[in-house]
């Protein structure tokens, strides 16, 4: 005897498309998220070796970072294998400081990621809200040397800055995020011994 086979149905084969279609809309952006806290996790690992650095230079000198122990970007060399900042101890007399030297450990290379579109910049003893002992500052922002006529990097550069944020912003005693039409980045300050200032 032969059997009856039966296929599916319009119906039926509707349900499950809705059904699938449901349930990547649920999963991708979850998919999306764990991405970009996984590209943000690259620019964190730089950060946290920043912060050996910093360690490094104030058992160095013997003083505290933040004053007198100021840093900014070095301006002496953009080559990616040179330090990417330079240090300087300010007399407690002096209105400016004079003598900045490589701060070695950190290159340039390393806090410019241009598959993400961010680059990381670092400051103490600079800014008004990173003056006090022991307080510095991280910035991420979006890279516009990479970005600028790559509208699916400068997507990659916003999210990655804004994963950065979520992620380190409990770690800081002070936080700020701007994401505008013409740019995106995150300032976070750190203090050395924990967030508090």
């Amino acid at each position: 005897m032969q059997k009856n086979q039966r296929g599916f149905t319009l119906l039926e084969l509707m349900i499950v498309t809705a059904i699938v279609g449901i349930l990547a809309s649920l999963a991708v952006p979850a998919y999306q998220a764990y991405v970009y806290r996984a590209k943000a996790a690259e620019v964190i690992l730089v950060m946290d070796k920043i912060h050996g650095v910093l360690a490094g230079l104030q058992a160095e000198t013997g003083t505290t970072l933040g004053r007198p122990v100021m840093v900014q970007f070095n301006r002496d060399s953009k080559a990616p294998d040179a330090p990417a900042y330079a240090t300087c101890n300010k007399p407690p007399t002096a209105n400016s400081c004079g003598d900045w030297k490589p701060l070695a450990g950190v290159t340039h290379a390393e806090v410019i990621f241009k598959h993400l579109g961010v680059e990381l910049s670092l400051a103490s003893g600079i800014d008004p809200f990173s003056h006090a002992p022991g307080q510095y500052k991280v910035s991420v922002s979006e890279d516009h040397t990479q970005t600028r006529g790559n509208p699916s990097l400068r997507g990659a550069a916003r999210h990655t800055v804004l994963a950065v944020h979520h992620i380190m912003q409990p770690h800081t005693y002070r936080a700020v995020v701007n994401v505008k039409p013409t740019d995106a980045s995150t300032y976070l300050y750190f203090n050395m011994n924990g967030t508090r200032p």
